[in-house]
Order: C-alpha cells, then sequence, then structure tokens
C-alpha cells in the first residue's frame, strides 16, 4: 500500500542510488550511529480522519488508524522500507526509533491536509555550507582573511558581494580551481564542494592568502568568460576555471613558492604580481589550453558541444 500512502505527499520516492539525503539515512541505519537516527531525521508526519489507542495498558500498545497519508517523510518511509528489505539487518542487535507525528483531521479535510503539506515541504533546505559555516576551519579562515583586508563570508546572505568581500562558495570554487588543480569539479560539482570535496578543498594548511590569491586569479578568469574580447577564442566560455589553475601555476612559477608554504608574508608580493601581471597570465594560460586541445583534437575542427563537454571531464588536465 505504498503509492496510496503518499498519495498527497508532494514527491515521489527519490531512490537510494545517487540521492544524497537518501544515501544518508541508509548509512545511519546500516552504521555503529543507528541509535542516534531519532536525533538525526526530521520524522514522519502523516494524517488521517480516525484513530485510537490503548495507552493505559503496560505494553504491546496498539494505534488503530483509518484513511493514513503520510505527508511529511515519504522519503524517510521508503529508505527506512528499502532498507529493511536488506536480510543482513536484522542481524544487528541496536535499534532504531524514529519521530511519528499522527494528526486526526476532520474528514472533509482536502484543502486543510493541501495546506499542511505544503507548510510542512516547503521550509527552506538547509545548505551544506550553512552547515559548515561554523567549523573550526571556516572561522580561522574568517580571521585569516579578515586581517588582509578582506571579509570572509561564512553563511549564504542576500546581499551582492563588494570587491573585497569573498563567499565560501566561491572561495571553495576557486581553491578547487587553482590549488587543488580539478576545475572540471569546480565547475560542475558545486553541490559537493561542501560535502564531498569539503576536506579536499579547505585541508588544515589552507590559509587566507592562499584564498584570496585564487579567488582574485578566479575572478580575472570568470569576469572574461562573461565579457570576452573580439579576439578570445570560444573556449574561454567554457574554461574559466582551466584558466584560473593555469593563472595559478604562472604566478607560483613567478614567486618561485610551492602553494603549501604561501602564507602572509608572501601576501603583498603575489598581490602586486596579480595586479600587474594578472591579464598576461590569463593570455598564456589560454595559450597553454590551446596547446592541450591540439594534443587532444589534432587540427580537427572542435564543435561548442564537443569544447562544454571536453570543459566537464579531466581528461584535458592531463595535458596541462
Amino acid at each position: 500500500h505504498g503509492e496510496r500512502l503518499l498519495e498527497r505527499n508532494i514527491r515521489r520516492y527519490l531512490g537510494l542510488k545517487g540521492n544524497r539525503v537518501n544515501e544518508g539515512i541508509r548509512n545511519t541505519l546500516w552504521g555503529d550511529e543507528r541509535s542516534h537516527f531519532y536525533f538525526y531525521n526530521n520524522g514522519i508526519t502523516l494524517t488521517c480522519d480516525n484513530f485510537s489507542y490503548n495507552a493505559l495498558q503496560n505494553g504491546d500498545y496498539q494505534v488503530r488508524v483509518e484513511n493514513l497519508q503520510i505527508i511529511n517523510g515519504g522519503q524517510t518511509c521508503m529508505t527506512i522500507f528499502k532498507t529493511l528489505q536488506e536480510p543482513e539487518l536484522f542481524q544487528q542487535e541496536t535499534s532504531a526509533y524514529v519521530l511519528l507525528r499522527l494528526y486526526q483531521l476532520p474528514r472533509d479535510n482536502a484543502d486543510l491536509v493541501r495546506r499542511i503539506t505544503y507548510a510542512n515541504n516547503s521550509q527552506n533546505p538547509v545548505d551544506l555550507r550553512d552547515l559548515r559555516a561554523n567549523d573550526e576551519c571556516q572561522r580561522r579562515l574568517e580571521m585569516d582573511i579578515g586581517q588582509l583586508g578582506f571579509s570572509y563570508r561564512r553563511k549564504r546572505a542576500d546581499a551582492g558581494t563588494a570587491p573585497t568581500e569573498i563567499t565560501s562558495g566561491t572561495a571553495a570554487e576557486a581553491v578547487l580551481a587553482v590549488w587543488r588543480r580539478r576545475p572540471h569539479q569546480a565547475k560542475f560539482f558545486r553541490r559537493e564542494h561542501f560535502g564531498r570535496l569539503y576536506d579536499l578543498i579547505f585541508t588544515d594548511r589552507l590559509n587566507g592568502t592562499q584564498v584570496v590569491l585564487s579567488v582574485r586569479l578566479y575572478r580575472i578568469a570568470e569576469n572574461r568568460r562573461k565579457r570576452p574580447r573580439s579576439d578570445d577564442p570560444e573556449f574561454v566560455r567554457y574554461a574559466s576555471c582551466f584558466i584560473a589553475m593555469q593563472m595559478g601555476q604562472r604566478l607560483l612559477h613567478d614567486l618561485n613558492l610551492p602553494v603549501e608554504e604561501m602564507g602572509h608574508r608572501h601576501f603583498q608580493d603575489a598581490d602586486r604580481l596579480v595586479e600587474q601581471h594578472g591579464e598576461a597570465y590569463f593570455d598564456a594560460a589560454v595559450q597553454d589550453i590551446e596547446q592541450a586541445l591540439r594534443k587532444l583534437y589534432g587540427t580537427e575542427r572542435i564543435s561548442l558541444q564537443q569544447l562544454a563537454a571536453t570543459f566537464r571531464r579531466g581528461d584535458l588536465i592531463e595535458k596541462l
């Protein structure tokens, strides 16, 4: 009766494979923290026409329900159901509990149920970036970047950013492209920056100088992507993260430093180099990518679809 139970729920089941939230529910049920499931999960909200229960008994509690409907928590319900179909789970000793809220509503309740369903499902989802905002690493970067005359925004906000403001989202994209040399993941895996890729980007050794400089290079490449010059090659519209990566290599070469050693004492010199040579770094990076594309495709004409696909993959990185 799963389909019927979820009739008033606003989403079909999103599946287990590739859905971050549902995979998280399953992993908790399988893992050592099964007993904490109640605290991690938002629970399940149900409505019915009528219910009765025998709560005065000492045990064996039963609830009789008429016309039960899940209006929020369908993903949790179906994931628990799918996970329970894996027989190995029954050999585990620890139980898991989930919060249920059951509302008895008047029988003629279609409009009220619709409004409750919408209210339960329409709250703003918490972005992973917001969840990470109070990490020790994020607080440390905020102080570090502040000492360089920039402000670091750990949380999402409505206002636009001034040139001296850096959001954690922009920082993640710039650092991943420029210093971690994963430009394709910087551009196309944004949902993972504060999830699976977080520890790769925000290492213990990442400091404010490295963040600010990567963002400055990234912004030069992004600005040119949005407003390319008439003589810029077509790929400039797709390759800003790849270009920023190559610009970072030029900067390190001029500083004669590996990125791991770049710190506050190098900031002024590095910042001056970006100010003076940013455009030259950009032009040199464009030449790097032209050569890499020739290695990959030879002299054949590359369609725009091919170009876009190339910058979504990582095979060009090897050629660079």
